[in-house]
């Protein structure tokens, strides 16, 4: 992922953007023009760049359709930082198809409007609606584990199913999709699939393609925390110890109940450990610790 937040296109003359407003928000370009809002913060500015338009229009400057190579530079530079194609489509307030096409050189022109729209978007502005996926793709994956096809929790979230499988794949995703799977998860992990609309043999398919996979379930999850640490690993987190981390575990028990007043013997008891290595490890923790 590149850490700059220079667009490679933005050395390159840009388009007259008198009104450009790049928020992302109500009232900026991308909602008023692209997305068309009829709030009273947007209208004003789609006003405003409709009458910009016919001014150009009127002097004979106005290009309904400009070469793609700018605004292809710009979704590229956003799709590397981490950005998905469906993001910058919703944010546009055109079709992921349309994105793709344009990013692909599928199309060589694109409509003045549309480069306009996407040339506002800016790193900064997608970062603060969006958050890494991690802790979402795990909860999709957990409900998954205990029979839920995606199929089935789309609803609940509001999104087609496809988007969901891309959730899981994609590095980022909008804080208000995350919320919503959050909802959904809290939910649905307690629920039987098999009693709330899901065949018998989807929740089983389900099911089957988590153990393929290796999804831990929501108790799984439950137990072991760190479900949004995107630097927790669960495919290692159940490992066996190696030698030099058992004998770590066992000096932290042992150090543990000696605090507590227990003796060797009842420490070697208690822990299933011979009495001459606890009364040999307690002299090497306290002779570390003196």
């Amino acid at each position: 992922m590149t850490t700059s937040t220079q667009s490679p296109a933005a050395g390159m003359t840009r388009l007259p953007a008198a009104g450009i407003q790049t928020d992302h928000g109500h009232g900026s370009t991308a909602l008023a023009v692209g997305a068309r809002c009829p709030c009273e913060k947007c209208r004003p500015v789609h006003s405003a760049y409709r009458r910009r338009v016919y001014r150009l229009q009127g002097y004979g400057l106005w290009q309904p359709h400009i070469d793609a190579t700018q605004t292809r530079e710009h979704i590229n530079y956003l799709h590397q930082a981490g950005i998905s194609y469906l993001q910058i489509a919703e944010q546009s307030g055109l079709s992921g198809n349309q994105v793709r096409r344009i990013a692909h050189k599928v199309v060589k022109q694109v409509r003045t409007e549309t480069a306009e729209v996407i040339l506002a978007l800016t790193l900064e502005g997608m970062r603060r609606k969006v958050l890494p996926a991690t802790g979402s793709a795990r909860r999709l994956q957990a409900l998954v584990a205990v029979g839920w096809p995606f199929a089935s929790v789309a609803p609940h979230i509001g999104m087609d199913p496809r988007g969901i499988t891309r959730v899981i794949h994609q590095p980022y995703i909008f804080r208000t999709t995350a919320d919503a799977i959050v909802v959904a998860f809290e939910q649905m992990k307690n629920l039987k699939p098999e009693d709330n609309g899901v065949s018998l043999i989807g929740a089983q398919k389900s099911r089957r393609l988590a153990e393929r996979r290796g999804w831990p379930d929501p108790l799984w999850w439950e137990d072991m925390g760190h479900i949004d640490n995107p630097a927790f690993d669960p495919a290692t987190a159940e490992r066996p110890l190696n030698f030099h981390e058992q004998a770590r575990l066992r000096a932290e028990e042992i150090l543990h109940l000696a605090s507590y007043g227990a003796g060797p013997d009842e420490i070697a008891e208690r822990l299933g450990l011979g009495r001459d290595y606890v009364v040999a490890r307690l002299r090497d923790l306290r002779e570390v610790a003196a």
